[in-house]
Formats: structure tokens, C-alpha cells, sequence
């Protein structure tokens, strides 16, 4: 747009020379539509609109019958009592002007007065559905649209409270995407709204289209297989995480918000764990998630340090039971870990790719079928496929895709630990990872938090939620 004119250049009063520079702007855009005419005084009227993207009987209606029948026309900050859209604004140089087109809205300038833009997008919107992803067995059976705006009006039903703020950007000098921030003054921190609104403001990418490339931009740890922000397509998950402190960003056109900053102990509660009737229900179900993260990520490796190193280890009976079952099995335990691993995952993308109707009988049938086939021909022992099998049911007990994708790769760094060390290079690996996730912070929050640093208060807190 550069070549064509100084983009922050103020509009010419002239019809003709705002029409001109319009067209070459806009040049080879078959969609891209103006209209004109003269009014009663004979002053020529000038329209611009892209025509998929605007109400187009309301402005018909609104618009344009209204200044035909006008007697007299007033300043452009009176134009509203001709027009009966009420909302519009003049517009000082060409970059609003431009971007008020693109985002799908009317540009109006009557010869001599100020431009103005009206707004009659026409955002294609959907009903709210089903969450289809972030699934709960409580709570409200309602999940986010691709509109931003509707997202936090659906936000607003579950906090009535003027200290709900709302901030908005422009992101990306190409894509021009708007990126809503949402977050509960007296409740978050001002250094983690500094830190955010700071780092939004310095965005100088050409384009944002996703939240995987936003979170990069604000994570403080990128290379980390960790995740340091969270997405949810539920209401009521956001409207929690907003009373405990945390920031809520929107991104027009996806129907998932990122939280932020988030902990471990954040991946592992969701919302819904408020329904439960009993607190003792609730420390259960967490005690469960924390023990099956752990049998899910260390278990393999665990079966391929004792297996292939330390055998001594396993009860008699037990021993006796293993050696039997890989009597006939030609592959090492490690080899035989990573194949069950490797099968595992692909037949886990395999079943999210395929249509639902079919993935989920892709997953089984798969799952069935090369199991049973890898025993019966002696490639794999039995031992081996309940070893992997019981793994995939624990990690998938956690409510965080992302973060249960983040547990899949740590468990092949543990068992090539183990294959190396046997059972002391399982410890030493399990040590890093956790010095890894002591030194990783969300937003200048550390992410082992409230068990390191450890907060009395804050612990007892998330095994026992004040009611």
C-alpha cells in the first residue's frame, strides 16, 4: 500500500482523488465494489465495501436511501441524524481507511466533509456447540465460536463484574489479526499485565493466524517441551482461570483462548473438578492424575531398566514369568519398548487425522489387531503390550492435550536413559526432568508451583479446594 500513497497521510476532502487512490489500492479485486451519486444539493457521495463481507440491505436501507432523500447534509459527526447507522467514525489517514475496509466495513465520504467509515461488517458466525476437544462431564455443554467479540459476551454470562477488562491488538502487518486480551483487575497481577501488553506492542511479525505462534512469542522458555500456556474452548474453565489470577487471550477466527501463566498443577485440575459433591472425591481424582503422569511416563523405561539390567530387582515369581514370555522374542527389551511406543503413537495421530467416525475404529481395530499379531509372531511379548497399553491409559487420564504430547516425548527420553544406565540413568534423567521444570516459568511464575518454591497454603488449596 506504500507505493501507493503515505499511509498515514490524512484523506483529501475530494471525492475524485479518494476514489482514485482507492482503485489502485484495491486493484484486481473483483469483489472489491463502489458505488456512486449525487445528493439533492448535487455534492457527489463516494461508497467503497468489499461485497461478501458487508450487510448489504442494511446498507441499501440505512445508508444510502437516507442520504438520497436527504434536504440537507450536516458535518460528518452529524451525519447520524440522516443515517440511521449509529455506529461510525471519521477516519484521519489512509492506513484506517484501508484497514476499515479490509475488516469488512462501508467507506463513506461526501465530497468536501471527512471520510468515514461505517460499520456494517457481516461476520459469518456459527451457534456455540458441544465442546468438541476440551470435553467435561460437568459443567455447561457450551464451547467458544471464531469470533472474538461473541467469545467474551459468552465470557461475560459466567463474571457480571465491571473489574472484567478487556484490552485489544493488532497483530501481524499483514494478517491484521485481532488479538483480545481478557483479564480480572484485583485478581491478576500487574507485572503479568505489563509483561503481556509489553510484549503484544512489540509483535513485528508479517503474520498471526494461530495461538501456537503467539504462545512462542510470550513463552519465556521456547525451546522447553513443556507448555507454558494452556488452550481451552470452554467457558467455564476461563471464567475459573480468571478468578485465580490468570490472563485470557483471544485470537479472531479460532475457537480456543490461551491461559496464562500456567503451573503443572494448572494441567492437571480443571474446572469441572468443582462439582464433585466430596472434597475426599476431589483429592482422589488428583492423587490419580499425579500418580498415572508418573506410571505413564516412567513405566517403560522402568520395564527396560529392570528387564535388560537389573532383573534381580523383580520378584522371583515375577522374574520367573517375564523370562518366560521373551523366551522366543528375537528383540532386546529396549527395541521391543520403542517399537510398542512407536506403534502406539502412530496409530494415536492416525485415529485424530481420520474422520471420527472412522477414527475411533481405527484406533481399536489397530490397536487389537497389531497387538495380537506382534505376540502371536514372536516379535513382541506379552508382558510388553500390557506394559504399554496400561502407559497409554494412565497419560491419557490428564485433561491437557498439549501437555499429555509433552509426557509422550519425555517417556522416549527415559527409556533411551534407561538403556544406556539401566536403572540409575532412569533416576539421573528423572532428576533433570524435574530440575528442567523447577527452572521453567509461565510468565515469570515458576511452574512447579506451590510445590517449588513450596507454599503450604497454596498446596493443601489444590488437594483441598475450599468449598
Amino acid at each position: 500500500m506504500s507505493k501507493y500513497v503515505d499511509v498515514y497521510a490524512a484523506l483529501p476532502t475530494s471525492t475524485i482523488t479518494v476514489k482514485n487512490q482507492m482503485n489502485a489500492i484495491f486493484t484486481e479485486n473483483y469483489d472489491y465494489t463502489e458505488r456512486n451519486f449525487h445528493l439533492k444539493n448535487s455534492r457527489s457521495v463516494y461508497i467503497s465495501y468489499f461485497s461478501g463481507l458487508i450487510k448489504q440491505d442494511l446498507l441499501e436501507q440505512s445508508v444510502i436511501k437516507p442520504l438520497l432523500e436527504a434536504e440537507f447534509i450536516p458535518t460528518a459527526q452529524e451525519l447520524g441524524t440522516i443515517i440511521s447507522v449509529t455506529h461510525y467514525e471519521s477516519v484521519k489517514t489512509w492506513k484506517d481507511a484501508v484497514a476499515g475496509v479490509l475488516e469488512g466495513n462501508v467507506l463513506l465520504h461526501i465530497d468536501q466533509l471527512d471520510p468515514v467509515i461505517i460499520f456494517l461488517a457481516n461476520k459469518k458466525e456459527r451457534s456455540p456447540n458441544d465442546p468438541t476437544t476440551d470435553y467435561q462431564v460437568y459443567g455447561p455443554k457450551m464451547g467458544f465460536i471464531e469470533d472474538g467479540e461473541a467469545n467474551i459476551a459468552m465470557l461475560r454470562q459466567f463474571i457480571k463484574d465491571p473489574r472484567l477488562k478487556t484490552r485489544q491488538y493488532d497483530l501481524g502487518t499483514v494478517s491484521n489479526t485481532k488479538v483480545s486480551v481478557i483479564y480480572l483487575e484485583q485478581y491478576c497481577e500487574q507485572q503479568v499485565i505489563h509483561h503481556v501488553d509489553t510484549k503484544l506492542k512489540t509483535f513485528d511479525r508479517e503474520n498471526l493466524f494461530n495461538y501456537g505462534e503467539l504462545s512462542k512469542y510470550l513463552n519465556e522458555h521456547p525451546y522447553s517441551i513443556f507448555p507454558q500456556t494452556s488452550l481451552s474452548e470452554r467457558p467455564d474453565k476461563v471464567a475459573y482461570s480468571l478468578l485465580q489470577g490468570k490472563i485470557i487471550l483471544f485470537i479472531d477466527n479460532s475457537t480456543f483462548c490461551a491461559i496464562a501463566p500456567v503451573t503443572l498443577m494448572d494441567m492437571i485440575e480443571t474446572s469441572e473438578d468443582q462439582a464433585f459433591l466430596g472434597r475426599w472425591n476431589l483429592l482422589f481424582i488428583r492423587c490419580l492424575r499425579l500418580v498415572c503422569l508418573f506410571l505413564g511416563t516412567t513405566l517403560p523405561a522402568l520395564y527396560v531398566s529392570l528387564v535388560a539390567f537389573q532383573p534381580e530387582l523383580i520378584p522371583t515369581t515375577l522374574t520367573i514369568s517375564v523370562a518366560q514370555a521373551r523366551v522366543n522374542i528375537p528383540l532386546p527389551a529396549t527395541a521391543e519398548a520403542f517399537l510398542m511406543m512407536f506403534a502406539l503413537d502412530v496409530l494415536t495421530e492416525a485415529s485424530i487425522r481420520l474422520p471420527s467416525f472412522v477414527g475411533q475404529t481405527i484406533g481399536i481395530v489397530g490397536g487389537l489387531v497389531i497387538g495380537q499379531a506382534a505376540v502371536e509372531a514372536g516379535l513382541i511379548s506379552n508382558t510388553m503390550v500390557i506394559v504399554i497399553a496400561f502407559t497409554a491409559i494412565c497419560i491419557f487420564t490428564l485433561p491437557s492435550w498439549e501437555f499429555v504430547n509433552s509426557w509422550r516425548i519425555t517417556r522416549y527420553l527415559l527409556v533411551c536413559a534407561s538403556a544406556l544406565l539401566g536403572l540409575y540413568g532412569l533416576v539421573l534423567a528423572t532428576g533433570f526432568l524435574l530440575l528442567h521444570l523447577c527452572k521453567i516459568e509461565s510468565l515469570n511464575k515458576p511452574y512447579m508451583f506451590p510445590f517449588a518454591p513450596f507454599d503450604r497454603k497454596r498446596a493443601m488449596a489444590f488437594l483441598f479446594p475450599k468449598r
